[in-house]
């Protein structure tokens, strides 16, 4: 543990190892969406975002991928998924049997626990 100084004010610290970054990476992310949501104004919003921004560029150098990357795989789900362009909320979704749609959803029952026959 160490004692540093933070913008006039003084905090002990330690160094994590990645396992315990990753955690508490976790555990930040959870934070900052937290205040995505409780922001009152779009520059609330904005700084917000911001800490999210900061946060996945962190997981990124602990785990080797690049913001490009994120940007890869968003456009891959995007064609694959769609997005909110259009502002349309799903309400209820009937799947067929076998479909993309009821594997993705019986892959998570807790996320999705209707099933309707």
């Amino acid at each position: 543990v160490a004692m540093l100084e933070v913008h006039g004010s003084y905090v002990d610290a330690k160094r994590l190892t990645d396992e315990e970054f990753a955690q508490e990476l976790r555990v930040k992310i959870k934070e900052e969406v937290d205040e995505v949501i409780a922001a009152k104004n779009r520059t609330e919003l904005i700084e917000e975002c911001a800490d999210v921004f900061e946060v996945i560029q962190a997981f990124g150098s602990l785990y080797g991928f690049t913001l490009e990357d994120v940007a890869a795989a968003q456009a891959k789900k995007r064609g694959e998924r769609g997005s909110f362009d259009a502002r349309m909320f799903v309400t209820h979704a009937y799947h067929k049997v076998g479909s993309f749609g009821e594997a993705y959803c019986l892959k998570d029952p807790e996320k999705y626990p209707e099933i309707i026959d």
